[in-house]
């Protein structure tokens, strides 16, 4: 059971970790062109996340794409958006 813990608090740790990585790289480099074109701001799903990250409060659509979405394009998304 130890290394199972352990394992789950690397796992999570790791997760965090990249997620603020990219999240600054949207805060501090989100109005750079070629940054946009990486996470495709101008394809659906891109639009439809920020949509739904836009909306007041925490309802459920919000919290699955935080948690289940693509960590890439939804933490520069959010960078971008100053969320």
């Amino acid at each position: 059971w130890p290394g199972v813990v352990l394992a789950a608090i690397l796992g999570l740790v790791a997760k965090l970790c990249a997620c603020v990585g990219q999240y600054g790289i949207g805060y501090f480099a989100g109005k750079n062109v070629s940054v946009q074109k990486t996470i495709g701001v101008d394809t659906v799903p891109t639009r439809a996340i920020e949509k739904i990250l836009n909306r007041r409060g925490m309802d459920i659509g919000k919290v699955a794409i935080l948690v289940g979405g693509p960590d890439w394009p939804t933490s520069v998304t959010c960078g971008i958006l100053n969320l």
